[in-house]
């Protein structure tokens, strides 16, 4: 039995032509089966609409169904024109477009086939037409801005032992939001990061040294350098736009090479 595309009526194999709505039934018996319920798939389907079972099929014909060799220009069955990229298995999982077997950029949408993240270029010209304000968004800087604050701190530890006194908080600013600010999806969010992790830092700055030194030496400390709130901040703000605007596909190499699981913390 032949089930028809058209109107659903199950036809026989014999039948060329639907009996109930006068659909044509050749691309239907020539169509791929699903191996999972049988069901009669369009050519060009990827999961099947009855069972949802994924389609794993050889290269066919997008017109009729029937196997085609490979470096062939047309159908050798129904004569259709061969498309190139039929011959690939390879889609894009954003829009089930057919790429290249070598491509890392989907040619429709532009996004990563590998990581799933539309390319630079497309983000920066979707969000180049929005305010400052329309940019940030609050809910996507919680993670980042939890993980700026930990390195800044532990960086800021390790620079008072070493004995770097108040330019350890100076120097964890620069490192902490100057490289994982470059991770953030735009400039915006980057400098709130920034300012953030800047004054979180700059609340801190005496209890951290109070904590290492005791009563006598944050007092000392106070007495020769004071605080350094407003610093911190203006450094944050500063590093998180020059890391994002100018050092982010740098840093988004080095991350793409060494840690890529760290890309799901500043999605």
């Amino acid at each position: 039995m032949v089930k028809c595309s058209k109107c659903g009526f199950e036809a026989n194999d014999s039948n060329e032509f639907c009996p109930n709505c006068g659909n044509s039934l050749k691309s239907e018996s020539n169509g791929i089966k699903c191996t999972n319920c049988g069901n009669t798939l369009n050519p060009r389907a990827t999961f099947c609409p009855k069972c949802g079972n994924e389609v794993k099929k050889n290269n066919s014909c997008e017109m009729c169904g029937a196997e085609i060799p490979e470096n062939v220009a047309f159908c050798p069955k129904c004569g259709n024109k061969v498309n190139q990229q039929q011959n690939n298995d390879k889609f894009c999982r954003n829009c089930g477009s057919p790429i290249e077997k070598d491509a890392i950029f989907c040619p429709e949408c532009g996004i990563n086939v590998n990581t799933g993240k539309k390319t630079q270029q497309k983000q920066n010209i979707q969000i180049s037409n929005q305010g400052f304000l329309d940019k940030v968004n609050i809910n996507t800087l919680i993670k980042p801005i939890i993980i700026m604050a930990i390195a800044s701190i532990i960086l800021s530890i390790i620079g008072l032992i070493i004995g770097f006194i108040w330019v350890s908080f100076i120097l964890a600013i620069i490192i902490s939001v100057g490289f994982f600010a470059g991770l953030i999806d735009n400039d915006a969010n980057a400098i709130v990061s920034g300012l953030v992790v800047g004054l979180i830092l700059g609340i801190l700055e005496h209890p951290l040294v109070e904590f290492l030194f005791g009563v006598y030496g944050l007092a000392a400390y106070e007495w020769l350098f004071g605080g350094q709130i407003l610093l911190l901040v203006i450094i944050g703000i500063i590093m998180g736009y020059v890391s994002n605007v100018y050092l982010k596909d740098s840093i988004h190499d080095f991350v793409q090479k060494h840690v890529p699981g760290l890309f799901k913390y500043f999605e």
